[in-house]
């Protein structure tokens, strides 16, 4: 071979050479691989990515804690207004608790029973009245036994299906297929209707029987023939002294009473009655009981017969009266009005002797007054109107 053939090959195999890739010296002792990215090893990316990721780890909780706290607020939100209110205390007879739910449904029952009737339920008072008969039928719940009152599941049945409208003349008409499908269905409508179950609104209807025998037994101790005095009212406009001495003059003239009243009176209804008042035993009207009924130290009547009282200002009339008894009987048979009131009369002064030997509590503030007057306009079929705000004051005694 020719030099100039030697010199040829030697110039291919130095430019074979160099169209070779020079290779990066990249090995270092004890990796089991080398990957040529950007000059690192997957071992260095491995502990950059866990870097990194540990930079960017407390983002995430912040962007987690925030959904969170996102989340929370309709939840919290919906169990305090939904969840948490119904369960709360309201009223407490010893061991027996209501919550504002009980509260709620007790006033719905009875809201129910007046829209059945067409009458508008009066939201206003309805809480205040709805705690103070729960309280007390509560109690004569538990007091029954100590007074030999009892009711019994057929006794509901009855007061249920009066309720509905329901009355059965015989005992084969009640027990009648006919009569009892009749029932049921009626029944089912109502169930629908107050959005409560069956067995809380029997429970609400059995204790408040018991109210009422409680009440017949009160009724037994009270006298049908009593003291009482024929009251009559004259109405003026004026507090005059002269008007007054025109009656006191009258009255000693022996003129009737009728006539007097027809003389002096301003009221322009006074044709209705006369101005006669009824006969009255005391306790019907607590605020003039003393008058009507005291006698002084010499045991004379603290307002004698045929007398004016001292002008009396009638606020919800706007105007003077002079009370005037014309006749006093110490026994009479009381009028079956009279001793329907005494007998409320007798059971508010039972339940409140009562009282002193029971563990109660009960919730009266404007929160509960609130929350519960707007369950109880949410679930009206007629309209009801608007309570005023809460105030004290109109706590019943």
């Amino acid at each position: 071979m020719s030099t100039s053939d030697n010199n040829l090959d030697r110039n291919d195999s130095q430019e074979n050479l160099s169209l070779q890739p020079t290779p990066i010296p990249d090995y270092e002792a004890g990796r089991r691989s080398i990957t040529v990215r950007g000059g690192k090893t997957r071992r260095q990316m491995v502990q950059d990515e866990k870097i990194q990721q540990s930079k960017s780890r407390p983002f995430i909780y912040v962007a987690v804690l925030l959904l969170m706290g996102l989340l929370a607020i309709p939840i919290y939100a919906y169990f305090q207004n939904y969840v948490f209110p119904p369960r709360e205390l309201a009223l407490r007879v010893e061991d027996t608790v209501y919550t504002r739910g009980d509260v709620v449904n007790f006033i719905r029952f009875n809201q129910r029973m007046s829209e059945n009737l067409g009458v508008p339920f009066e939201v206003g008072n309805s809480l205040f009245e709805a705690l103070h008969t729960l309280q007390e039928n509560e109690l004569a719940f538990q007091l029954a036994p100590k007074n030999g009152i009892s009711v019994s599941s057929e006794d509901v049945d009855e007061r249920l299906d009066s309720i509905l409208g329901f009355v059965a003349v015989t005992v084969a008409e009640r027990e009648s297929k006919e009569y009892q499908d009749n029932v049921e269905e009626a029944k089912r409508q109502f169930i629908h209707k107050i959005g409560i179950q069956e067995e809380v609104f029997r429970d609400f209807i059995r204790k408040s029987m018991f109210k009422e025998r409680l009440r017949d037994v009160v009724a037994d101790t009270i006298p049908r023939v009593q003291a009482q005095v024929h009251m009559y009212e004259i109405a003026k406009w004026d507090n005059d002294l002269d008007q007054r001495r025109a009656i006191e003059r009258d009255l000693a003239a022996g003129t009737p009473i009728e006539s007097i009243v027809s003389n002096h009176t301003d009221d322009p209804n006074y044709r209705r009655d006369m101005g006669d008042r009824g006969w009255t035993p005391y306790g019907i009207h607590p605020e003039i009981d003393a008058l009507l009924f005291g006698l002084d130290g010499d045991g004379n009547r603290l307002l004698p017969v045929r007398t004016p009282s001292s002008p009396r200002f009638d606020e919800e009339n706007n105007w003077w009266s002079y009370l005037i008894v014309e006749e006093v009987q110490d026994a009479r048979e009381v009028d079956s009005e009279n001793f329907e009131a005494l007998t409320t009369r007798g059971l508010t002064i039972f339940f409140n002797e009562e009282r002193k030997n029971f563990d109660l509590f009960m919730v009266l503030d404007s929160e509960i007054f609130n929350w519960v007057n707007a369950q109880v306009r949410l679930s009206a079929l007629i309209p009801t109107p608007t309570p005023a705000p809460f105030n004290p004051a109109q706590i019943p005694q």
